[in-house]
């Protein structure tokens, strides 16, 4: 009876005993499913990041995964099934191999809720990496200097001293000219003579010929702007809280760095002067380096006019040369505005000599010291050449102008060059920076073995 009674407690004991086996090795299944889910999915969305588009960091050093694949309609399902073969290829692609682990996975769902582009925060994504590839690297020019004077460049930008002068020229040409008999006992105008009105003439003339600008390297293409970022309805443009940085400084050092410009074009590009294309947004590089001559003048001719409006000994100068004129001897009225007008002429003078000294590669002050102003050229009829010594440069005077406009402004602009290179040396005619992904969220739903699921929520990205 003994035997029987062992024989009989032994049969329930290893019954239990393999009932117990069995639930930790399912049990064991089950988890090292999910670490194998979870290993294949963090492998996965890794996988997906490595495909970054290799064109926008050879030439940009920014990381983005264009979702367009090259030459398909950019859409986020491409990166979806990019995603599930990479995550198929750890989970159900490996069973049938040599020494496969046990329990099976099957994906059943992929999905990317979320995402962001270089287009995130109206193109801050962007702008924080170009920051981030400065702080790396530690490119610096000369552009750094200019934030630290912007609000000097602002005073100059607000001012309207051509506006002063056409008044000043519409009130000389509606006063009556004094009269005087003449040898036929006749009464005669006396032509006022304004020494300033040949330097007046000019307004409204070319500033590139105006400042003897060699224009020998411009490039004559044209751009049709309703193609890039900039001119079309973005996409794309949302953005979790995220600290950005955004610092003006080190983002200018980036565009120095990365785009062409006036004196240094970057040939092969639609745009060779990619800079002045960012300053301004005109659709060809002749339109953008004149409407940046054209604002360069406008801001010398300021400062210029703030000077000899100020300068005590050129004004006594102007009001010699105007009492001369036989109309201002006979109507003293005439004085005042004619001698404001030949100080504004001198001004003028002074702001071409400026231009010609900038586009020759000398500098000049923002704000002047001193001045070369004399009298004497608005008499003689000539130009000068202003002495440059020190101040901006025209690449300081260009950086000043990019600040001037609106972050979004520039971070648009800066992508549409972004595009227009990518798709002309690419070839991919599809790319779009608010279809390229930096960061995005993945839900994954796999089945496995013993009837268990696992559902799990990723967030990669490069920052």
């Amino acid at each position: 009876m003994m035997k029987g009674y062992l024989t009989v407690f032994l049969s329930l004991s290893l019954s239990l005993l393999t009932g117990f086996v069995l639930l930790l090795t399912g049990n064991a299944v089950r988890n090292g499913g999910k670490v194998r889910c979870e290993c294949a999915v963090d492998t996965g969305m890794n996988a997906v990041l490595s495909e970054y588009n290799r064109g926008l960091f050879e030439r940009y050093d920014l990381l983005y995964v264009d979702v367009s694949y090259l030459h398909k309609e950019p859409s986020i399902s491409h990166l979806e099934n990019r995603l599930r073969y990479y995550i198929e290829e750890n989970t159900s692609g490996i069973l049938n191999r040599e020494n496969a682990p046990w329990g099976s996975l099957i994906l059943k769902k992929v999905k990317v809720p979320y995402f962001e582009t270089a287009a995130a925060g109206m193109g801050a994504s962007m702008r924080n990496q170009a920051i981030c590839y400065v702080e790396d690297t530690g490119v610096s020019g000369g552009e750094r200097e200019v934030p630290g004077c912007m609000e000097e460049v602002r005073r100059l930008d607000e001012g309207k001293p051509m506006e002063a002068w056409r008044a000043i020229m519409d009130t000389l040409g509606g006063m009556e000219l004094p009269r005087i008999l003449n040898q036929d006992g006749q009464w005669e105008e006396v032509p006022l003579s304004n020494p300033a009105d040949w330097v007046y003439g000019l307004v409204g003339s070319d500033v590139l010929y105006l400042g003897e600008v060699d224009l020998q390297s411009v490039n004559p293409a044209n751009i049709m702007p309703e193609q890039y970022l900039s001119h079309r309805e973005m996409e794309n443009g949302d953005a979790a809280e995220r600290i950005w940085k955004t610092e003006d400084a080190l983002f200018l050092s980036y565009l120095f760095d990365k785009m062409g410009r006036f004196g240094n074009p970057r040939e092969g590009s639609l745009l060779y002067d990619q800079l002045e294309y960012i300053a301004e947004g005109k659709t060809s590089d002749l339109e953008n380096v004149r409407a940046l001559a054209e604002w360069l003048f406008q801001l010398r001719f300021a400062d210029n006019a703030s000077c000899a409006l100020a300068d005590g000994d050129l004004r006594a100068q102007a009001a010699a040369a105007a009492e001369k004129l036989q109309a201002v001897s006979l109507d003293q009225s005439f004085k005042d505005p004619v001698t404001e007008s030949i100080l504004y002429a001198c001004a003028f003078l002074e702001s071409v000599g400026d231009m010609r000294a900038i586009y020759a590669g000398g500098k000049i002050l923002v704000r002047k010291a001193g001045h070369n102003m004399s009298v004497a050229h608005v008499l003689g009829g000539s130009f000068y050449s202003t002495q440059a010594a020190s101040g901006w440069s025209y690449e300081q005077y260009l950086g000043a102008k990019i600040l001037l406009a609106e972050e979004k402004t520039v971070n648009m602009r800066t992508m549409d060059i972004m595009e227009m290179d990518i798709r002309l040396h690419d070839g991919n005619q599809n790319f779009k920076m608010d279809w390229c992904i930096e960061r995005y969220e993945a839900t994954v739903t796999v089945k496995g073995s013993y009837g268990s699921n696992y559902d799990l929520r990723r967030i990669y990205g490069y920052f």
